[in-house]
């Protein structure tokens, strides 16, 4: 079974120490988000998924910080902390989008409605990991992707999918 790609470790990167390190993995997990999300032509029942680019921070797109940093409550993306198990899964977004409605371990459903947004969840539940879409008239609006998905979390998402194929079955 076509499982998701491989992590990507800090480790594996040139560099004297994890600063030096840090510094070229970043940039690199960031190219790979434009040529595999960003610029990568996903598409998602039928229509394209877009990322949202500005506001930029530390010259990187709003939607790649806010996909490779952890935080809630609206808190601007200076004030989110990077999260290295994001970091490590970039290539599992395309990934994911790419498989929705044809893997078997990817679970999409639409998410109870929450701030006017109707949203759809693609959830690669047996390793904790979701993407998360705003639906758009003509588009999707790639929201986050995070892991791992917490108790709390996870016990919503579960909800969700319950309620969801009841009401799809």
């Amino acid at each position: 079974m076509n499982e998701p790609p491989d992590l990507i470790e800090v480790d594996d990167f040139p560099g004297a120490d994890f600063g030096s390190r840090w510094k070229v993995y970043l940039e690199d997990i960031y190219q790979r988000y434009l040529r595999s999300v960003a610029k990568g032509g996903l598409t998602f029942r039928g229509k394209r998924v877009n990322c949202q680019f500005r506001p930029e921070t530390h010259g990187k797109h709003f939607a790649f910080w806010h996909m490779m940093q952890e935080g809630s409550g609206g808190r601007s993306e200076d004030d989110r902390t990077i999260d290295p198990e994001r970091c490590r899964r970039v290539n599992w977004i395309a990934w994911v989008i790419a498989n929705a409605g044809k893997h078997p371990g990817i679970r999409v459903f639409q998410q109870t409605t929450r701030w006017d947004e109707t949203s759809w969840v693609l959830w690669l539940y047996e390793h904790d990991y979701a993407v998360i879409l705003w639906e758009r008239k003509d588009y999707y609006l790639l929201k986050t992707a995070f892991y791992p998905i917490y108790k709390r979390k996870k016990e919503e998402l579960e909800r969700d999918w319950k309620t969801f194929q009841a009401g799809n079955g």
